[in-house]
């Protein structure tokens, strides 16, 4: 039971990552980038480039990883948002979901299409805490998602350009005429979401492998942990994410792991039925 518990606990931790990086874009420009599954995919695979193939030691290779994702994320703005801003939001939301196809090919290509390993910078090592054995790289995952939800709640709501973000969710052609730099917190967002999805990538490669196709279902699990959660709330994300992985851990140990996707989804509609607007959703009114 307690390693079930560590193990969903762990997934949860990876979910809530995805979803910080899915909500940092959507708390910007109002858009769910369906391609975020994809783009933690790449990560993974460029730390298998960096420290697998390169043999980078990881304090050189975690942070060219996601030098390498900030300037991805910069591309995949160009191509999937700036040529579309102002257009319908659905425009944007299906060139995103056709932008992790290709990324998805495009890994394909670049290291096959067979799974592989990404080392962890701890290796195999383990640690044993009230009878439960748990690998190191275990609590780095927790440490680094608790580090980074601190992190982007700080940015968000102590620094002057993450409340200029806040301010472009909330009103784009207001804040540009109050002097915000639209273009720029934009980009930031997808820079910093594409980077938070290379940490995800990293951190969830060791402790499965590395696979072109992992991307998808990851990225739809984000969703859910954010409709869980409630659509732009950070809180939201990490509670659901951990909310998520335990459920999805026990059904499938205790239950039938043959439906494990499928958990996450009846999870997703039993918790609308209840609280429409997710766990930490806050009500928005609107007087006409």
């Amino acid at each position: 039971m307690m390693q079930l518990l560590v193990s969903g606990l762990a997934m949860g931790a990876i979910y809530a990552l995805i979803a910080l990086g899915l909500l940092q874009i959507f708390n910007t420009v109002r858009i769910v980038n369906f391609g975020q599954g994809q783009l933690l995919m790449i990560g993974a695979f460029l730390g298998l480039s960096t420290m697998g193939q390169a043999q980078l030691p990881f304090w050189l290779a975690y942070p060219l990883t996601l030098l390498a994702m900030g300037a991805i994320g910069l591309v995949f703005m160009l191509v999937s948002y700036y040529p579309l801003r102002g257009k319908p939001f659905y425009l944007v939301i299906l060139t995103t979901i056709a932008m992790g196809i290709i990324l998805e090919n495009l890994a394909l290509i670049v290291w096959g299409p067979l799974p592989q390993s990404v080392p962890s910078p701890f290796g195999s090592a383990q640690v044993e805490l009230f009878g439960v054995t748990i690998p190191q790289h275990v609590l780095f995952v927790f440490a680094t998602t608790a580090v980074l939800l601190v992190a982007q709640w700080w940015f968000l709501t102590r620094t002057r350009f993450g409340r200029m973000m806040q301010a472009t969710s909330q009103d784009m052609e207001m804040a540009r005429l109050v002097g915000v730099r639209v273009r720029y917190t934009v980009a930031v967002a997808f820079v910093s979401g594409a980077m938070l999805a290379g940490a995800g990538g990293l951190l969830v490669a060791p402790m499965f492998l590395a696979d072109p196709s992992m991307g998808g279902p990851l990225g739809l699990k984000a969703f859910v942990v954010s409709v869980i959660g409630g659509f732009g709330s950070l809180p939201g994300a990490v509670v659901g994410g951990l909310f998520l992985g335990v459920a999805e851990t026990l059904a499938a140990g205790y239950i039938s792991s043959n439906f494990r996707d499928a958990y996450a989804f009846l999870l997703m509609i039993a918790i609308l039925f209840v609280r429409p607007r997710g766990l930490f959703g806050e009500k928005i009114s609107e007087r006409v």
